[in-house]
C-alpha cells in the first residue's frame, strides 16, 4: 500500500526522472557485464549488480588490481550519467538524447576497448534496444507541443551539466563502429576555391628551352647521325682491303699436307 500510494502522488516528470535513473544503470550494468565476462573466462558477472552500490563492493576480479580500479572508476563515472536528465527540458526527445549520449561518451568508449570490434558494435546495439524500451515505457502526458518546444528551445538551460559539450551536441543515430576517433580526424577541410594559375618569364623560358632541345634533338637523329654514319662506313672500306692483303685468308677446308722425310737405304 505505501508503495501504490507513492506511484499515485508521483508526478509524470518524477516517474520519467526514476526512469532515467534506472535506465542509466541497466545500461551501466550491461557494459560491465560484457566486459567482465570477457576478461575471465570462467567468471560471470552476478545478476545481482544492478545498482551503484553493489557494483562499488563487488571484489571478485583474482586479485587484478589494474582491472578492479577500472570498474571502480567507471562506476563512479557512469553514475553521473543520471545528470543528464532532469534538469532544463524533460520531454521524451531529451530523454532519448541523454540515454544515448551514454553510448559515444568518451568515457564509455575507453572502458569498452578491451572488445574486440564485432563485440563492441553487438553491445552498443543490444543498449540501443535497451533504451528503446525504456523510451516506450516515457509518460509523455505533460510534454510540450513541438511548436512549443521550437519556440522555446533558445531560453531552456542545457540539460546535461556533467557531460562534455561534444557528447551533449552529438547526434543519436547507431554507432556502427565506437572506437574514438580524434577531433581532428573527424574534421573534414573545407576545400579552397580554386585560383587561376598565373605564369611568369620563367615559365616562358623553361618552355623555350624545353623546345630548343627538342629540336636540337631531331635534328641530331636526322641528319647529324647518318651522315656520321656515312664516313665510318667509308672509312672501313678503305681499311679492309689492305687487311686482307696482309694477312690472305685461309681456306677453312684446305689441310695442311704430310711431308715424311726420305729415309737412307
Amino acid at each position: 500500500m505505501p508503495t501504490l500510494q507513492m506511484a499515485q502522488a508521483e508526478t509524470p516528470a518524477e516517474a520519467n526522472k526514476r526512469l532515467f535513473d534506472r535506465s542509466i544503470d541497466e545500461l551501466n550494468f550491461r557494459t560491465m557485464e560484457n566486459v567482465y565476462d570477457k576478461s575471465f573466462t570462467r567468471r560471470k558477472f552476478p545478476v545481482t549488480l544492478r545498482t551503484y552500490q553493489a557494483r562499488r563492493e563487488f571484489d571478485d576480479f583474482n586479485n587484478n588490481a589494474d582491472l578492479k580500479r577500472l570498474f571502480q572508476n567507471y562506476n563512479d563515472v557512469s553514475e553521473r550519467f543520471k545528470n543528464r536528465f532532469g534538469k532544463g527540458r524533460r520531454d521524451l526527445a531529451e530523454f532519448q538524447k541523454q540515454l544515448n549520449s551514454v553510448l559515444i561518451d568518451k568515457n564509455f568508449e575507453f572502458f569498452i576497448r578491451v572488445l574486440p570490434r564485432d563485440e563492441r558494435v553487438a553491445l552498443i546495439r543490444s543498449l540501443q534496444r535497451t533504451i528503446k524500451q525504456a523510451a516506450a515505457q516515457f509518460n509523455a502526458s505533460e510534454d510540450p507541443a513541438p511548436e512549443d518546444v521550437a519556440a522555446d528551445g533558445a531560453a531552456v538551460p542545457p540539460a546535461d551539466v556533467d557531460a562534455e559539450p561534444d557528447a551533449a551536441a552529438a547526434p543519436v543515430a547507431p554507432i556502427e563502429d565506437p572506437t574514438p576517433q580524434s577531433e581532428a580526424g573527424a574534421l573534414e577541410p573545407t576545400p579552397a576555391t580554386p585560383t587561376p594559375a598565373r605564369h611568369d618569364w620563367v615559365d616562358y623560358f623553361t618552355l623555350l628551352l624545353a623546345g630548343t632541345s627538342t629540336l636540337l634533338l631531331v635534328y641530331l637523329i636526322v641528319s647529324v647521325l647518318p651522315d656520321l654514319r656515312a664516313r665510318i662506313d667509308g672509312l672501313a672500306d678503305e681499311i679492309d682491303p689492305q687487311a686482307e692483303r696482309r694477312t690472305p685468308r685461309r681456306d677453312a677446308m684446305d689441310l695442311p699436307e704430310d711431308r715424311y722425310e726420305e729415309e737412307d737405304n
